[in-house]
């Protein structure tokens, strides 16, 4: 325990003796006067204080710091399957979640929502599919971060990634345009990501 939760716990037990109790000039106790509303303030934000370092204290024993990581797949069947051509762009909802460490990842939305603050490595993988094209962007709350774009023909496949810096609730989708198709049998189109470090 670090010396600051020892002393904030020396200064609640000070606080709530003297709230609970006093001695008289003849060193014996006396009934408790009715607590101050100031000493009451003084209390409750000293048990704050110490209930939150507490918490550090535990996040620390663990690594230090919150636990996000999240990997998902397109479709979570086996056989090749098409999605695509639309004609608007969709949000791609991927299926087969494999990890959601701290359930950030809503596979209904395709939307991942950063937990916390701080710089996480996000990555999509997609295979072209029965269009012959794919372009494909991560979107952070509506703005294009990266895509992935590929005219090689059916089952070609892309990657891209890099860290971003996101503030706790940003949120993370993939957009496949209009007119693009993509392709998965479970495992080759892919969204993961993972929090580095929080800020």
């Amino acid at each position: 325990m670090s010396a600051l939760v020892l002393v904030l716990l020396a200064a609640c037990g000070a606080v709530r003796t003297q709230i609970i109790t006093a001695v008289n000039e003849d060193k014996q106790i006396v009934p408790p006067e009715t607590p101050t509303e100031e000493s009451m303030r003084v209390l409750q934000q000293l048990e704050a204080r110490l209930e939150r370092l507490e918490r550090l204290e535990r996040e620390r024993e663990v690594g230090g710091k919150p636990q996000v990581a999240f990997s998902a797949s397109l479709v979570d069947i086996e056989q090749w399957t098409h999605r695509g051509p639309f004609e608007t762009e969709i949000t791609l909802e991927f299926k087969k979640v494999t990890t959601n460490v701290g359930n950030a990842y809503d596979p209904s939305t395709g939307v991942f929502t950063a937990p916390v603050k701080g710089v996480y490595y996000v990555r999509f993988t997609g295979c072209v599919g029965n269009s012959g094209s794919l372009n494909a962007a991560l979107m952070n709350n509506g703005v294009n971060m990266f895509a992935i774009f590929d005219t090689r023909g059916t089952h070609g496949c892309s990657s891209n990634g890099m860290p971003l810096v996101l503030e706790e609730g940003a949120r993370l989708w993939i957009t496949l345009w209009s007119g693009q198709s993509i392709f998965d049998q479970s495992r080759l189109s892919t969204f993961s990501g993972f929090l580095l470090y929080p800020l």
